[in-house]
């Protein structure tokens, strides 16, 4: 049975999160927009390694690199992208990434004004 091959078009669409998760690297924090793990390539104490959940993109703060899924296997495997697309073509690994939408539109003010004062300083009349 021939097995089944990826694109790289398709692979940049795999969520970074989910295959550090299967590499066995999980976040130290993370919120809607992001997660910081600690770097897959180095030994540290403190995450300098951010991953947009946004964009689908990585950067390691500490060494001042970055890049998309592909990129991140290739290095984590220090193989080539032919071998990254075969690891990430493994049906395990084949977690499709979901663009987050922006931040939703609401029709609530973004600022609400809670106490108003008259300007007393005379520095600011």
């Amino acid at each position: 049975m021939k097995e089944k091959k990826i694109r790289c078009e398709t692979a940049r669409n795999f969520s970074i999160a989910k295959v550090l998760e299967k590499f066995g690297h999980f976040p130290t924090r993370e919120s809607e927009k992001e997660a910081w793990f600690l770097s897959p390539f180095r030994s540290e104490n403190q995450a300098s390694f951010k991953v947009s959940k946004i964009k689908n993109r990585w950067y390691d703060h500490g060494v001042g690199m970055g890049g998309n899924v592909i990129d991140l296997v290739v290095l984590i495997t220090k193989g080539t992208v032919k071998e990254a697309l075969d690891i990430l073509s493994d049906t395990q690994l084949s977690f499709p990434f979901q663009q987050q939408p922006f931040l939703k539109e609401s029709n609530e003010p973004k600022i609400k004004i809670l106490n108003s004062k008259v300007i007393s300083h005379l520095a600011l009349r």
